[in-house]
């Protein structure tokens, strides 16, 4: 079973292109805009779009008048969409900063070895 059920049935299958997601609404829709990684002259494409509807109710805001209200609410499925969107982000953020940490590593590793090698060098000079 995939991890990433929802955008699994949404069509999503390289869950490790993605770069990056964008959403606006757009009158009773939510647009969900999902931008991949593509080498240049890839033929796939760059982004997907989904359109999910809006869920409208009746809510009371002043029960000493009885007014009512109509509000609209995201999809619940389009919720849990972007859920998996943020697990992917912080899960590639992750891998990011182990990069950058094992950057750090190295630079300080070579910053070590090129002092040590003066420190053995300025021995060597004064045998």
């Amino acid at each position: 079973m995939s991890q990433h059920p929802t955008l699994t049935e949404m069509g999503i299958t390289s869950f490790e292109s993605i770069s990056k997601y964008t959403l606006r609404q757009e009158g009773d829709f939510d647009i969900l805009k999902i931008y991949y990684k593509r080498e240049k002259g890839s033929f796939l494409p760059r982004s997907k779009k989904f359109r999910f509807g809006r869920a409208t109710r009746t809510v009371m805001v002043d029960s000493g008048r009885q007014q009512w209200q109509e509000v609209s609410e995201i999809s619940p499925f389009l919720l849990r969409a972007l859920t998996e969107l943020n697990k992917l982000a912080s899960e590639e953020n992750k891998a990011t900063d182990s990069k950058e940490s094992i950057a750090q590593d190295l630079v300080h590793l070579e910053r070590i070895m090129s002092e040590k090698l003066a420190e053995i060098r300025a021995k060597i000079e004064q045998l």
